[in-house]
């Protein structure tokens, strides 16, 4: 086998392979004889035939196929482990000569175009500095007061009411949102739920609903924010607003009969007393608190460590990491009960501009990935961290962290 490489620059190599005759008949010889002894010729038995007739029996393009898969799976990987080439990605192979295949005169040449691990110019890490912000670490009766109001709304019950609705209630209505008569799909809703006063629609469309019966339309307009102008609970000035015509209809309402907070509610998320569950939320709240804070510090080191980075990514590692990320979605959306296909109607987007969407974040990740895995080379030993780990990176970052914020 001769090999001749070439640099492409931008972490890419070619590899020109020629595969020699004998090399080809021992590929021959081991692909004719894998697949003739299942091979039956009639008047011979299995596998017994004349080599000319199992070759017409088995199909020179099938026997061909054969062939060509062998000689490329070890020719390439025998080339690679010469060239001392580390590949990202599959190789694009190009045939250039394929000869006399079932002759003793056989012989391939073929391309491997080839996208490498890239290299990385990393500027002085150790240099990072950031400040810690200002955290308040103390867990406030006011934190504590609001999960145990989310708590005791999780648990909410529900009566059917036949009187009008007032805030506090729950609603199920049907919505639709016009501009000059012209239908807004991201206006317009199904069997929509909301509590009046939660805030979950703008506030003034909810004031419209106050009084409403089960089984009443209403119509009325509001003056809605252009998109992008800001939040409809901010003030609206006339340039930037545009009026909206709704249609409501009110299919259920009921009263929302919320748990008393006492020692029986707080046995339901198994504390004896009110007060212990009123510990237990204090404790999970510090920990939230900790983990936030760790999770700002990382940011703030990353974000850092991308301004001193230098790499050109190849294409193949970006769509690697982009199918991971989207195969991720694709197990979430799966898991709701949603497939992709709906997931994409919903977001209005196609797969392609899906996939666009996600390009930005996929490079960030792999240049992130590519510096701590040449931080981990250069300070494996200073650092004690085994390369081998498959918390290698985690540790390193955690390291940056430590030095970053001394």
């Amino acid at each position: 086998m001769e090999i001749k490489k070439e640099d492409l620059g931008k972490s890419k190599v070619k590899l020109l392979i020629k595969v020699s005759s004998p090399e080809m008949r021992g590929f021959f010889a081991r692909s004719y004889n894998k697949l003739a002894p299942a091979i039956e010729v009639k008047g011979f038995r299995k596998g017994m035939a004349p080599r000319s007739m199992i070759i017409s029996a088995i199909g020179e393009n099938r026997l061909a196929s054969e062939v060509i898969d062998l000689a490329l799976q070890e020719t390439y990987s025998q080339a690679i482990k010469k060239e001392m080439i580390i590949p990202v990605a599959p190789p694009k192979i190009n045939i250039k000569m394929l000869k006399d295949l079932t002759t003793d005169t056989a012989e391939l040449e073929y391309e491997a175009e080839i996208d490498l691990l890239p290299e990385i110019k990393l500027g002085d890490y150790k240099k990072i500095k950031i400040k810690k912000a200002d955290q308040k670490k103390d867990v406030s009766e006011d934190e504590i007061e609001q999960v145990l109001s989310h708590l005791v709304r999780t648990r909410a019950e529900f009566k059917e009411i036949s009187r009008e609705v007032k805030l506090g209630d729950r609603m199920e209505i049907n919505f639709e949102g016009f501009e000059k008569g012209v239908k807004i799909e991201n206006l317009t809703s199904q069997n929509y739920p909301v509590i009046l006063g939660s805030k979950t629609l703008i506030p003034a469309f909810e004031e419209k609903l106050v009084g409403l019966k089960k089984g009443e339309k209403k119509e009325f307009n509001l003056e809605m924010p252009e998109p992008g102008s800001g939040s409809g609970q901010k003030k609206i000035h006339p340039e930037q607003s545009r009026k909206v015509d709704f249609k409501v209809e009110v299919l259920q309402t009921q009263e929302v009969i919320l748990p008393k907070i006492n020692n029986d509610f707080a046995k339901k998320y198994q504390k004896d007393t009110l007060e212990d569950l009123k510990k237990a939320i204090k404790v999970d709240i510090a920990k939230q608190k900790e983990l936030q804070e760790k999770q700002n510090l990382e940011n703030a080191v990353l974000e850092e460590l991308l301004k001193i980075i230098e790499v050109e990514i190849p294409e193949s590692l970006i769509n690697q990491e982009i199918d991971r990320q989207m195969n991720n979605i694709r197990e979430r959306t799966a898991a709701m009960g949603m497939t992709f296909e709906k997931y994409l109607e919903s977001l209005k987007k196609t797969e392609e501009e899906f996939r666009k969407d996600f390009r930005g974040q996929a490079e960030k990740t792999i240049k992130i990935g590519l510096a701590l895995g040449e931080i981990v080379k250069r300070e494996s030993a200073s650092w004690r961290i085994d390369p081998k780990d498959k918390e290698a990176g985690k540790k390193a970052l955690e390291k940056l962290i430590a030095i970053a914020t001394k």
